[in-house]
């Protein structure tokens, strides 16, 4: 079998095909706890799910422009404005299916065989396999150096002739840090100065635990705003992961650019599914705010609980829904039954019955990460068996 180059060493979603087998056993009747995929156990709020019933109704249902019908491009400005301090026009936006392709389109778009793609480890599982289909050589500034914070002149040695892109998160997916605003200016300072683009990934940013803050770089200045794609979505904030509703800001040519790769390979995005997010971007805030405060309570009982489970040392999430685990003590305790943290999360899930996440596949090899975007019980249920394991193998 003969395929490209560029698609040979592109490997699978750790994420999506742990959650897959997890669910598979769960529907043939296994107890399985599932702590896996980054995906909100909430139902979409009804006058969203109204909306897309009305618009179907109403027969709207063919293609709209590939940037995204007019009224949810404003909306998408006035969202940047209000809550980013950023400004942007209809020409500057791009809604995608997902805020998935909107990385993969600019990465597409600005990135080849001779570029290099910064990004920090650890990093959400789809930046490095999107970079490696551009063909483009990534390179990984590991963070945990600095408390997985951003360092800016640890980045800057990385910065070569090559350099045409970084990708930041905050919140950071898998650890739920949070950068703050003079770690932000100085890290725009660096990309300002080499001239490089950015692919700010804000994808978390309402789901953030007092008293940290989110930031977004490209309302710093001018110069930075120009160099920066700012991507967001509504899947997890509106629980609208099967909507695939993501959107870019950014400068007006560099958009274009962009948007020529959706506009040959998807075109828009669903019909009925933009009427949504209109919806969505109309709701009060206590919509959305409701799910927030469900996910501080469950961050508090997991910090609580794993404060007692001795040998494993976590990060405590500012933001996001995930728990980072350092398994490392147990690994090298048990070299002879696991080799890697891979090897961990088919242990816990083919003897415990409960998934997890595998930090190597975040390039932070032997950490685990929980997603606590579930039912308190089933969060409960899922603990309880991981600290089994841990008392099993120390």
């Amino acid at each position: 079998m003969k395929i490209s180059k560029r698609f040979a060493n592109v490997g699978d979603s750790s994420t999506l095909k742990i959650t897959a087998l997890a669910k598979s056993m769960k529907n043939k009747g296994t107890d399985v706890a599932i702590l896996a995929a980054g995906e909100p156990d909430f139902d979409t709020p009804n006058e969203i799910k109204e909306s897309a019933i009305k618009a179907i109704k109403d027969g709207f249902t063919g293609y709209t422009p590939v940037r995204g019908v007019p009224e949810l491009l404003e909306l998408i400005c006035e969202k940047f404005k209000n809550d980013n301090n950023i400004e942007y026009k209809n020409e500057n936006i791009i809604v995608s299916t997902g805020a998935k392709q909107s990385i993969y389109n600019v990465l597409q778009a600005l990135c080849d065989e001779e570029s290099e793609v910064i990004i920090l480890a650890p990093f959400w599982v789809s930046y490095l396999e999107m970079i490696k289909m551009t063909g483009a050589t990534p390179v990984i500034v590991d963070t945990s150096l600095d408390n997985f914070k951003l360092n800016a002149k640890r980045i800057e040695e990385k910065i070569t002739s090559r350099t045409r892109m970084i990708i930041i998160n905050s919140p950071n997916n898998p650890t739920g840090v949070v950068y703050t605003e003079k770690e932000l200016r100085e890290f725009s300072d660096v990309v300002v100065k080499h001239g490089i683009y950015c692919i700010s990934d804000e994808i978390y940013e309402k789901i953030i635990y007092s008293p940290h803050k989110h930031y977004s770089i490209a309302s710093f200045n001018p110069q930075i705003k120009d160099l920066t794609f700012t991507v967001n979505g509504l899947s997890k904030t509106y629980a609208m992961t099967g909507w695939r509703i993501g959107f870019l800001g950014g400068e007006k040519r560099l958009v274009e650019k962009t948007l020529m790769v959706q506009t040959h390979s998807t075109s828009c995005t669903s019909s009925i599914s933009q009427k949504a997010a209109i919806a969505a971007l109309k709701t009060s805030p206590e919509v959305a705010g409701r799910m927030i405060s469900e996910f501080g309570k469950r961050r508090e009982f997991v910090i609580d609980y794993m404060k007692n489970v001795e040998n494993v040392n976590f990060i405590e999430p500012m933001g996001a829904f995930y728990l980072f685990m350092d398994f490392r003590k147990i690994i090298d305790e048990n070299k002879s039954r696991f080799e890697n943290s891979e090897s961990v999360c088919t242990k816990l899930l083919e003897e415990y019955n409960v998934a997890v996440i595998p930090g190597g596949a975040f390039g932070a090899e032997g950490w685990l990460r929980i997603s606590y975007a579930a039912s308190l019980d089933e969060i409960k249920k899922g603990l309880s068996r991981i600290h089994d394991f841990v008392k099993r193998y120390t």
